[in-house]
């Protein structure tokens, strides 16, 4: 049973300070909340969702292969990120007597959380601020093990987000996709997470805002400031635009009826794309899965909040054949 939990937000800064002051941050984090439950003197085992791809070698032994979502931080990539929040929580008086006992990425823990509700969950999908997948494969069809695992059964991190990498998107990029990308800090990765996830969702809207105002289809060929800022947009305001046209005329100031149509139109259209392509790629885990019927676990902020993305996934989903 969940006793308590305590949410924190992160400042955008701590995106790219030193990879000690990110770990040490970390920290500081789980003892304000060991104070709050008086636990400071209990042992604890820590439980470590790190939600970027890594080469895990073991419950508790994972090295960074890359940041994702925006994230810089020096001294992570290729180092063991439970040794180094055990060497932060050590260093913290509060959380001293807390250690890494178990690490996973959140696609797995959202996998295992839907299954201690639904036992035939066999999937967990991250739709938020980046997104992922993992499936429950059988042993015997994971050649990388070569027989050394008497498990029947594996968890398989997909890391779909960075599906594409090898070309395999290039007939869905647009022009607006290829903008984003280029001027991404990881340019020709993630790309199937840059065309579905929140932290890009409203940058692929601003690109195609822009060049609306530029063929004088939009704001009297004029742009609003917002617009001229880069990542001035994100997922929830996309989603705020498609469900309230006043937001539309709060963002961009003294605007035509005909305005706001183009900026929903735009929003729903990115909205929609992310939606379907999520979908395929759900699709494509239930066909590897020979078509049997499963429990997909989903969580993240675009799915659970957006104003249509789960609706239109789940539609998606029914005309690829596969029952929701």
């Amino acid at each position: 049973a969940v006793v308590s939990t305590q949410s924190t937000g992160m400042e955008g800064r701590m995106k790219y300070v030193g990879g000690k002051e990110l770990f040490a941050h970390l920290a500081t984090c789980v003892g304000d909340f060991v104070k709050n439950e008086g636990l400071e003197s209990t042992k604890l085992r820590l439980g470590f969702t790190f939600s970027f791809p890594m080469q895990q070698t073991s419950l508790c032994c994972g090295r960074l292969v890359r940041w994702t979502k925006g994230f810089e931080n020096e001294g992570v990539v290729d180092e063991d990120v439970a040794e180094l929040l055990n060497s932060a929580l050590k260093s913290n008086e509060s959380t001293a007597n807390i250690e890494v006992v178990a690490l996973a990425n959140d696609t797995a823990g959202t996998l295992v959380a839907g299954a201690l509700f639904h036992p035939d969950c066999h999937a967990g999908l991250i739709i938020g601020t980046g997104t992922n997948a993992a499936y429950t494969e059988k042993v015997r069809n994971v050649a990388a093990l070569n027989g050394t695992s008497t498990e029947e059964d594996i968890v398989i991190n997909m890391e779909w987000g960075n599906f594409g990498e090898h070309g395999h998107l290039v007939d869905l990029l647009t022009k607006y996709d290829i903008a984003l990308d280029q001027a991404s800090n990881n340019t020709g990765k993630q790309l199937y997470e840059k065309m579905i996830s929140g932290m890009y969702l409203g940058e692929l809207v601003r690109l195609a805002l822009l060049e609306r105002v530029a063929t004088q289809q939009l704001f009297n060929s004029t742009a609003p400031p917002l617009l001229n800022t880069e990542n001035s947009l994100d997922g929830a305001i996309v989603s705020n635009c498609i469900s309230d046209a006043g937001c539309v005329r709060e963002l961009f100031g003294g605007v035509s009826e005909g305005d706001v149509s183009v900026v929903q139109d735009v929003c729903n259209a990115v909205s929609n794309r992310a939606a379907r392509l999520a979908a395929a790629g759900v699709h494509a885990i239930w066909l590897k899965r020979g078509e049997e019927e499963f429990v997909v676990a989903v969580d993240g902020s675009v799915f659970l909040k957006h104003a249509t993305f789960a609706d239109v996934m789940r539609n998606t989903l029914v005309e690829l054949g596969v029952h929701c």
